[in-house]
């Protein structure tokens, strides 16, 4: 099931602007929530290990069509690296960043 999200990805209220340079030369403006975020990674009875990435949440649909790890990514003017993206299933996508 698919939401309308376009009232989060407002820059007026919760969003930032971004743009997206891909590896493949698309250059594409969006918005996004930007935030950094506190990852925990399990593995079974071992020590979780935590790690703070900065996340841009986005709706899917404005993921650019050749997006990939290790394109640029501008947000609030500082560049960032796109680390991986996370696609949820209900019309979002977590692109987890590096600093550029």
């Amino acid at each position: 099931m698919f939401e309308d999200w376009d009232v989060f990805f407002d820059p007026a209220d919760f969003a930032d602007a971004a743009t997206w340079d891909t590896q493949g030369g698309e250059l594409v403006d969006l918005n996004g929530i930007f935030e950094e975020a506190r990852e925990v990674a399990l593995a079974g009875d071992a020590v979780g290990v935590s790690a703070i990435y900065s996340v841009l949440t986005v709706a899917s649909v404005e993921v650019p069509a050749s997006a990939a790890q290790g394109d640029d990514l501008e947000i609030l003017n500082v560049n960032y690296r796109v680390a991986d993206l996370q696609p949820d299933g209900s019309g979002l996508t977590r692109v987890i960043l590096e600093r550029g």
